[in-house]
């Protein structure tokens, strides 16, 4: 299933995770483990994040929501 930018972000605050820093078109994200990821921030939130995008966050978070 294909996942809006804006999906992507709430199921991240949902699960612990807050914006660090924000540089140049992409968001740096850390969680409650310490671990880190960056999203693309240069789409618009109604944007679908491609399906390599959501691979790798989903491979750096642990979180199996984002499929």
């Amino acid at each position: 299933m294909a996942r809006k930018y804006r999906d992507v972000r709430r199921i991240l605050r949902k699960n612990g995770w807050e914006i660090v820093r924000v540089s140049g078109s992409h968001e740096r994200w850390r969680g409650p483990g310490g671990r880190s990821t960056t999203v693309p921030a240069g789409g618009r939130d109604n944007d679908e994040a491609a399906p390599g995008t959501l691979a790798a966050i989903r491979r750096d978070t642990g979180i199996e929501e984002l499929r």
